[in-house]
């Protein structure tokens, strides 16, 4: 009986902590700006599929007017694992729009803190420097030939 009792509450213990240690992964110190950008690949990106392995496309500008792209623009990936993926060009340390993150590779490297945002599997996740918070990501879904990136 006193083993079961002891073994409960250190499940419990343990419970707590875990609980108490966790934070939302999406949590970014970045401003949340409307996002809502369509690519048509098929006549506008051909070469931006995932049979041509990891690629990018940064967009710091409004193509057409109803183009909303976040706070300091848009980083569209396919990632290392086939799928597209989107996010605020904005480090979320420095939080400075008008510098915003830079392609070098794999990473996107803020100017400012020279903070490394591992982009190779979608997740941009720093690697080196000061913060802990990854880009901000935003959704996107593939259909008909159309991406459509939105938050």
């Amino acid at each position: 009986m006193r083993l079961t009792q002891l073994t409960f509450r250190l499940g419990l213990t343990l419970l707590v902590f875990i609980i108490a240690g966790c934070k939302r992964d999406n949590q970014c110190d970045v401003p949340s700006y409307p996002v809502y950008f369509e690519m048509n690949i098929v006549s506008m990106y051909p070469h931006f599929v995932p049979d041509n392995g990891f690629q990018i496309l940064t967009f710091t500008h409004k193509r057409y007017e109803r183009d909303l792209i976040g706070y300091a623009g848009l980083l569209v990936e396919v990632g290392m694992d086939g799928h597209y993926h989107a996010f605020d060009l904005c480090c979320p340390h420095c939080l400075d729009p008008k510098q915003p993150v830079q392609i070098d590779g794999f990473y996107a490297v803020c100017p400012t803190c020279q903070e490394a945002f591992d982009l190779s599997y979608g997740l941009a996740y720093p690697t080196k420097g000061v913060t802990r918070q990854a880009l901000r990501r935003f959704g996107t879904i593939y259909q008909y030939g159309i991406l459509t990136i939105r938050n």
